[in-house]
């Protein structure tokens, strides 16, 4: 059954796909704090919305081909270029002035357009039109993939997605065009799947910003605050349920910290904070897990780690931080600090029982005069 296509109805749906996305575009932009490009695309869209306005309107003869042919030219032109620079805004979070320059296309194809007048003839008007969305489209696509390296958030294949086959229905539009014996479908066909890509493209771009509220969220739920590094959650979403040999978890807790508060101030306490969790941080090996656990106690998890190179690591990490010293308003803090170092020697055991084990070694560690690293061993007394 052949089912016929109203160019003009599609050219309304066309119109009404480019409203219903600039009116998410700006929602989101009032809502979300990661607004990006969203004002930019709503103006493109807006813009696109206009220009099909303007074929619609020429299609049912309402203007002459003079008048909606330009129009429609020029407004498409310029939605596309401003889409691409939402678009790129959006996907990597900054503008650069240079993306403006996209905006010399539009009076570029002006320029040629009232030049050849090629307005006045019907396919070439429509490959024009379908060939600067085939480019804006395509290049957005690119930008979203490109940009997937510094963000992996699931919408954003489908964003590209969405993007990369409107560009490829504007492709097919222009060989239906110009070329219709080899096209797989007419023009008004590839012209009407359009309108559910940019659907499409409304839909995950919204679902991206969404991603990436909750991603930063969660990185504020999972973050202490004053050192930058993994919090108590974190850590502990970062251990296994069971600890299996060569799993090894340190203890770390700096010494007499309540001193340092006490004489030098808070302030210069969370100096020293900060100080021992980059020092940390800057000396950890691929695949370790570091985070803060409260006060002044820190955890670091080891997997695939030997009992005695886990000694090892912790004296190691011990001189890192007794080399350190912190400068507060003048005054010179040299903070030092006390491991207790638990491995898993036998095939497995409970992650409460490994802490139990490390635990007990940083207070034979503290008993023992402190700024020292102590692997526990069965004579070590485990606190009940």
């Amino acid at each position: 059954m052949n089912v016929h296509l109203d160019l003009a109805t599609v050219l309304l749906l066309h119109q009404c796909s480019f409203l219903v996305g600039a009116l998410c575009f700006v929602y989101m932009r009032l809502q979300s704090r990661n607004g990006e490009g969203l004002g930019a695309l709503a103006t493109g869209y807006l813009s696109l919305a206009l220009a099909s306005a303007f074929a619609g309107l020429g299609e049912q003869h309402v203007l002459t081909v003079p008048v909606w042919g330009p129009g429609s030219i020029i407004m498409g032109a310029i939605g596309y270029a401003i889409f691409w620079i939402g678009i790129r805004r959006l996907s990597s979070g900054r503008l650069r002035r240079m993306d403006w320059w996209v905006l010399v296309i539009p009076v570029l194809a002006a320029a040629l357009m009232f030049a050849t007048q090629f307005y006045l003839v019907s396919h070439v008007r429509s490959s024009v039109s379908n060939a600067l969305a085939f480019t804006s489209l395509a290049a957005s696509a690119i930008c979203v993939l490109k940009d997937r390296s510094r963000e992996r958030l699931p919408a954003r294949i489908l964003l590209a997605v969405s993007i990369g086959l409107g560009a490829l229905l504007a492709f097919l539009v222009i060989l239906g065009l110009l070329a219709s014996d080899i096209a797989p479908m007419p023009p008004i066909w590839a012209f009407f799947l359009r309108i559910m890509c940019q659907f499409g493209v409304a839909l995950f771009v919204v679902i991206l910003v969404t991603e990436r509220t909750e991603a930063e969220l969660r990185c504020v739920a999972d973050t202490d605050m004053l050192t930058g590094i993994g919090n108590r959650r974190w850590f502990m979403s970062r251990l296994p349920r069971t600890a299996i040999e060569s799993n090894v978890l340190l203890l770390m807790d700096l010494d007499f910290f309540k001193q340092v508060n006490d004489r030098f101030g808070h302030d210069a306490g969370d100096a020293v904070l900060v100080s021992f969790a980059q020092a940390i941080s800057r000396n950890l090996q691929v695949g370790a897990s570091f985070g803060r656990l409260g006060g002044e106690e820190f955890g670091l998890y080891l997997p695939r780690i030997a009992a005695g190179e886990a000694l090892a690591i912790g004296d190691s990490l011990r001189n890192v931080v007794r080399d350190l010293t912190v400068e507060h308003c003048g005054e010179r803090i040299p903070p030092t600090v006390s491991i207790g170092v638990a491995a898993v020697a036998q095939q497995q055991c409970s992650l409460a029982d490994l802490f139990k084990m490390a635990d007990a070694a940083l207070y034979a560690a503290k008993d023992s005069g402190r700024d020292r690293a102590v692997l526990f061993e069965a004579s070590i007394r485990i606190a009940a």
